[in-house]
């Protein structure tokens, strides 16, 4: 009997995809090590879905969509997943969860224009390497951030607006994936218990509890 191919999925997103622990948060260096791959939730739908898919993970600390951080470089969400797309042709699924960086008030950015960020990266899946047929697309509406972030360790840099915008995320993350067509997972309705230390970086429940939603819908949109 023939075996099914393996499909290949991209998982592309900033630190709650990379799995920060801001339980392991030090101080005195503003650093936290990583959720072990069992633990963070692109390692958990690996799981949950078996050897007939393989996760391919490419998630990274302070990144953004389409705006270069002064702060943090390299960071550019959509030159790195042109790289990406094809480094690691062919392509089944991209999975995108992306934006709560673009949230930091020196950007000066409302839920749409950073939702429009989003959907420059839907957009740029839609390119075929050397003749593949291009990948569908999940994107994940994050969760809101906690209504308390301007006050925390981070406040300095998201300011006291990041939760309104962030509440804003499902309906505009919603509206791109109508648009092309894209599978869709909204995080607010899991009610995530988003940490009271920086009020942005999802627990390992967290975790836990997007990781079935993912592989679920990954089942629906692949077969």
């Amino acid at each position: 009997m023939e075996e099914k191919p393996v499909k290949n999925i991209l998982i592309f997103g900033d630190s709650n995809t990379w799995g920060y622990d801001y339980l392991t948060y030090m101080p005195e260096t503003g650093d936290a090590q990583r959720m072990t791959f069992e633990e963070r939730w692109p390692g958990r739908v690996q799981m949950i879905l078996g050897n007939e898919y393989r996760i391919i993970e490419n998630a990274l600390n302070a990144r953004t969509n389409v705006i270069d951080d002064p702060y943090f470089p390299l960071r550019h969400g959509l030159n790195s997943l042109k790289v990406a797309l094809d480094a690691n042709a062919p392509l089944d699924l991209v999975v995108i969860q992306m934006g709560c960086n673009e949230l930091k008030h020196m950007f000066n950015r409302t839920a749409g224009m950073i939702a429009f960020g989003v959907e420059q990266l839907v957009n740029a899946c839609k390119t075929q390497y050397y003749n593949y047929p291009a990948p569908k697309v999940l994107v994940i509406a994050p969760a809101p951030t906690h209504p308390k972030i301007g006050e925390m360790i981070f406040g300095f840099s998201f300011g006291p607006d990041a939760y309104a915008k962030s509440c804003q995320f499902s309906k505009e993350y919603a509206a791109i994936a109508e648009r092309h067509g894209c599978g869709f997972v909204d995080c607010a309705p899991l009610n995530f218990e988003i940490n009271t230390l920086d009020g942005l970086h999802y627990s390992k429940g967290d975790h836990a509890k997007l990781a079935p939603v993912v592989a679920e819908k990954i089942k629906e949109m692949l077969g």
